[in-house]
């Protein structure tokens, strides 16, 4: 297991750095997107979530650089290799990254487990450089934690 999270991490090192923008704008005309991997899970947690690692992957648009208010563009994944049921696509509704405190909240708009549907799900961490520390996932009820990679990428928006 520890073999499999430090491949893991490695591989999305990896992937993230490669992705660094190397353009620069004007700094009023600037958004940022926000991408995100990572993996969380609970063991505390009753069957069948106990057993899950859930593989987290977002990607929100922050075209005011640090907030998002609805209408957004972002969405997320969650899945795992082992357990089907995890698999879910979530909606991101609002989203803000306040200094390095990363707060990103939405819904299951589908998912291989019916009674995810519908669930709020808030991811938080703390960004440092490209990771994301005490990264904490929540569907539902169910909190899950672990750790994670973020990019984020400066992109140029047009005024009107």
């Amino acid at each position: 297991m520890n073999n499999r999270r430090k491949f893991l991490a490695a591989g999305g090192a990896l992937a993230a750095l490669s992705a660094l923008p190397k353009a620069q704008a004007d700094s009023q005309s600037q958004g940022q997107s926000l991408y995100i991997h990572g993996m969380v899970w609970n063991r505390q947690l009753p069957s069948p979530m106990n057993d899950w690692l859930i593989r987290l992957d977002a990607k929100v648009d922050m075209p005011n650089g640090n907030q998002i208010n609805p209408p957004v563009s972002g969405f997320a994944t969650l899945g795992d290799d082992f357990h089907d049921g995890v698999g879910s696509h979530v909606q991101i509704s609002a989203a803000t990254l306040d200094a390095d405190r990363l707060t990103i909240s939405g819904f299951v708009t589908e998912s291989k487990t019916p009674g995810l549907a519908g669930q709020a799900v808030r991811i938080e961490g703390k960004v440092q450089g490209t990771t994301v520390e005490g990264l904490t996932v929540s569907i539902g009820g169910s909190v899950f934690q672990g750790a994670g990679l973020v990019v984020i990428a400066i992109i140029a928006i047009l005024l009107g």
